[in-house]
């Protein structure tokens, strides 16, 4: 190899952080350059898979440390609502003016 191709491949080394020994003498060019490449895309593809159980784990780390915060971000997205649905519940709603009154007849002396 010429100085220029060396050059070349060390500046490929650099951009992706590989070490300067992975280049070989006894190789062409071409030869180092596919070398360094399948072990750019193995690193890569290395790389990927744990930056993806990163996120994951981040993401379940969130969720538990954020519980009101994840589902309000999943109800904005529309991802809590559900298909089925109950009987709405019948609660007899509250009245301060009733509450008032039982309140009253209950204090009342009662007459005989």
């Amino acid at each position: 190899m010429n100085p220029l191709e060396l050059a070349t491949l060390k500046r490929y080394c650099d951009k992706y952080g590989l070490d300067y020994q992975e280049i070989d003498n006894s190789l062409t060019f071409w030869e180092n350059k596919k070398h360094l490449r399948s072990l750019v895309k193995m690193l890569t593809c290395t790389l990927d898979v744990f930056e993806i159980e990163r996120m994951a784990e981040l993401q379940r780390q969130y969720i538990k440390e954020h519980p009101i915060e994840y589902y309000l971000a999943c109800q904005m997205a529309g991802e809590t609502t559900s298909t089925e649905t109950g009987l709405p519940i019948e609660e007899p709603h509250f009245s301060l003016r009733g509450w008032i009154d039982e309140t009253q007849k209950a204090h009342e002396p009662l007459v005989d």
